[in-house]
């Protein structure tokens, strides 16, 4: 039976009736992690109950299906199973059966998890859907564990400098990874307002953080983590030296932006090759790309020799499923 992928905001399933991380309310939507660009108030939403504690209450869908993962439940008369993506808390692909046909719909998505644990699982599909936020050659990321090495070294270079260290990265997610990343070098901590409330709900979901406080006017010794955006809270640290803790340290035009001393390539989304393995890995005969550096990717992958194309608006694109 052909059923139609429609691009309108979201991504649709249109003859099952089911969205994927739409950007307006749906009936029935998939919603894959917390992020705000990702969740909306629908009126029934599919997630995990780690991005069902994450979501502030305006971000909260009316009803919820809360999934675990790799756990196939009917939708329907088709199955579905979410699978870590290893993007942060409680972050899901989305894996869709009916009829005999496999697709994956990646949402936000990172494969190399580093700090010795395997990569992100990519099931064997026909077709793939895929976020493409780096979907250009030149975002091709260092190891992870490298990387949070150098920021390691940095931070620590800093304070015994008796200068405050500062990672700038986003409150939700970022902020938590980074802490997490760097809890094997004995940091403390000290986190922007905005950071606090999704510090908690890490806690409140079981993941236990590096010792944190909310910062004040008292950080000798520890790293202070803040979003890039509104610095007034570190501005008034005195001494500090900033760096953006992002995949767009590529972009040195883009981070100095936020006023960082410098940047550090350390990212929860794929890189350009970690993009291209996640197809390799699928299988899948047919790619759509979505976010991002979605026309571009879906160029490279033609030259590649596969089919591919970049979803766009009021698009309709249909396959057998």
């Amino acid at each position: 039976m052909t059923r139609e992928v429609t691009w309108d905001r979201g991504i649709s399933l249109a003859g099952h009736g089911l969205w994927l991380d739409p950007l307006v309310v749906r009936e029935l939507a998939f919603v894959s992690h917390a992020h705000s660009d990702h969740a909306r108030r629908h009126k029934l939403a599919l997630m995990t109950a780690p991005t069902l504690g994450l979501l502030p209450g305006p971000r909260r869908p009316r009803q919820t299906r809360l999934v675990p993962l790799d756990r196939p439940v009917p939708v329907g008369d088709a199955m579905l199973t979410l699978v870590d993506a290893g993007h942060m808390l409680g972050s899901a692909q989305l894996l869709f059966e009916h009829g005999g046909a496999r697709l994956l719909y990646t949402g936000d998505l990172k494969l190399r998890r580093g700090w010795q644990r395997p990569d992100t699982e990519i099931p064997a599909v026909e077709v793939l859907v895929v976020e493409s936020t780096y979907g250009l050659p030149h975002f091709r990321f260092p190891d992870p564990d490298t990387v949070v090495e150098a920021i390691a070294m940095w931070c620590r270079k800093a304070l015994d400098a008796r200068v405050t260290p500062v990672l700038l990265a986003h409150a939700l997610g970022k902020a938590q990874e980074v802490m997490l990343a760097l809890a094997q070098y004995g940091f403390r901590f000290a986190l922007e307002e905005r950071c606090v409330p999704f510090a908690r709900a890490y806690e409140q979901s079981g993941v236990q953080l590096p010792d944190w406080i909310e910062l004040g006017e008292d950080v000798e010794g520890r790293v202070v983590v803040a979003p890039p955006a509104g610095k007034d809270a570190v501005r008034r640290l005195g001494r500090y030296r900033a760096a953006l803790v992002s995949g767009w340290a590529c972009d040195p035009h883009f981070w100095r932006l936020f006023g960082a001393d410098l940047a550090f390539p350390f990212s929860d989304h794929c890189d350009f090759n970690e993009l291209l393995e996640v197809v390799k890995r699928s299988g899948a005969d047919q790619v759509y790309t979505v976010h991002g550096f979605a026309e571009d990717f879906a160029r490279h992958l033609k030259r590649r020799g596969v089919r591919a194309h970049a979803l766009h608006t009021t698009e309709q694109l249909a396959f057998a499923l």
